[in-house]
């Protein structure tokens, strides 16, 4: 019960923030989480919802993509996604 009653407060911050509504409650969410769970077990909760949120954003804005800065960015954003996962254990 206690978990939930951080846990769904938690996720509408973060969605709020990732809309654009709620500024930046989302940097309170897994802070939030933690106070029921250790923190990689809320940061790895959140990770998924994250993960979709983005997807949808990503799906919707396609078309306006700058394609030459997308071939600049990606490389370097897999690089530091693979280092930030080999270093977060």
């Amino acid at each position: 019960p206690v978990f939930y009653a951080v846990a769904v407060p938690a996720v509408l911050m973060m969605g709020m923030s990732k809309s654009g509504f709620g500024g930046g409650f989302g940097a309170l969410a897994v802070p939030l989480m933690a106070l029921a769970v250790p923190v990689p077990q809320a940061a790895a909760i959140m990770l998924p919802l994250l993960a979709v949120m983005d997807a949808i954003g990503l799906a919707r804005f396609v078309r306006h993509a700058d394609r030459p800065l997308l071939k600049l960015l990606l490389p370097a954003g897999l690089v530091g996604t693979g280092v930030g996962t080999l270093l977060f254990g």
